[in-house]
């Protein structure tokens, strides 16, 4: 799982409610968690220290915020798997007005 950067969070972005995640698997190899972001609910900021890839199962519209200043905005359509290679450090944040759901597959290896 992606280590939480909670000062940041609550310097930048206390103003949003954070999302919930339950954690399916978490072994020396993979970590599998599943995140349901109401509308207007945020991730918090986090950094991801392995790859992994994301998994939309909802549609809905996501907006990230990078550490280093950038902005990517996402349609989620369900099926769509995005590839991430990690160092990165970001906190989203759900614009739409349905819920996220997405399935996140961290590689450890």
């Amino acid at each position: 799982m992606s280590v939480k950067l909670e000062d940041r969070t609550a310097a930048e972005a206390a103003d949003r409610p954070i999302a919930s995640y339950e954690t399916l698997i978490d072994d020396e190899r993979t970590c599998i968690t599943l995140f349901t972001l109401k509308p207007g609910e945020q991730t918090g900021w986090h950094r991801h220290e392995y790859d992994y890839v994301a998994v939309q199962q909802s549609e809905g519209r996501l907006h990230l915020d990078y550490a280093n200043g950038s902005v990517l905005e996402i349609d989620y359509k369900p099926g769509v798997a995005m590839p991430v290679s990690a160092p990165v450090e970001h906190n989203a944040i759900n614009v739409g007005d349905v819920d996220i759901i997405a399935l996140e597959i961290e590689y450890k290896i």
